[in-house]
């Protein structure tokens, strides 16, 4: 894994042109599959297929994971960070006006399977090819037209951040250890009381702190799970005593079961 400099990720842009898109779209294929790029934003919104692998991305609203055969939305000029671990996939980019996406936020998408077709198919166009090809500039305005309904189907793969100093603090205590954060740990990190402490962290994070919480155990549960750990092992790692509610719970977040989720990633690996 190579983590790239601030430098690094601008020359990186510059040089497969994605700081001078043209056209209503154009497709990009990374080949470095395992790099850490830093802040940066794009001019086009852009639409991030992992077909093997996962990413995770960053926006100054929090951390998202997108696993393999699930779809990312980043809007043009959002800034963000994309750790791309032993993945591969494709990205689409559309011009903003392309793609009426009032929220301005990123999300993760279910990425049905006209969606992946459709993303693969198009990525044999590359930048400045939809302002020549008339088959290219009628594929991807229809695309981005589709990605307009897509957009409603959001899957909740993502962990609020704040700049709230004490529920920065109890977030940070959470994370270093999912499967064994409590409450009353919390409440003690962010030197609040219990009542204020939910109050403030609902309010920051635009949830409640168990569910919070629920979502930062399955998203490091997803990250055990691709490294290849079984099943049993994960659910206890992350702190649940029935595997039958670890099932519920990972279903219920992600959409298939961790034993599915395992089995996809190890097939890919």
């Amino acid at each position: 894994m190579r983590a790239l400099t601030s430098e690094e990720t601008e020359e990186a842009l510059r040089a497969h042109g994605l700081d001078r898109p043209t056209g209503v779209g154009f497709a990009f294929r990374d080949a470095t599959p395992d790099h850490f790029y830093d802040w940066h934003a794009h001019v086009y919104h852009q639409l991030l297929y992992a077909s093997q692998g996962a990413v995770q991305i960053e926006t100054a609203h929090g951390r998202y994971m997108l696993p393999q055969a699930r779809a990312a939305w980043i809007p043009a000029g959002t800034r963000h960070r994309t750790l791309l671990s032993g993945a591969r996939g494709a990205s689409i980019f559309f011009a903003p006006a392309a793609v009426e996406d009032i929220s301005q936020r990123a999300r993760i998408l279910v990425a049905d399977p006209l969606m992946r077709e459709m993303i693969l198919f198009a990525t044999r166009w590359e930048r400045g090819v939809s302002e020549t090809d008339p088959l290219a500039s009628s594929f991807l305005t229809t695309l981005a037209l589709l990605c307009g309904r897509w957009l409603e189907a959001e899957l909740p793969l993502f962990l609020p951040r704040t700049d709230h100093p004490a529920i920065a603090r109890a977030m940070d205590y959470a994370l270093t250890d999912p499967g064994a954060a409590s409450l009353a740990g919390a409440v003690a990190a962010a030197a609040l009381s219990e009542r204020t402490f939910r109050r403030t962290f609902a309010r920051e994070a635009g949830l409640g702190w168990q569910v919070w919480l629920t979502q930062a155990r399955i998203l490091n549960a997803m990250s055990l799970l691709i490294e290849g750990q079984r099943v049993t092992a994960v659910s206890a790692e992350v702190g649940y005593n029935s595997m039958s509610a670890f099932a519920k719970a990972f279903a219920t977040l992600t959409g298939e079961a961790p034993a599915q989720f395992r089995e996809r990633h190890s097939a890919s690996a």
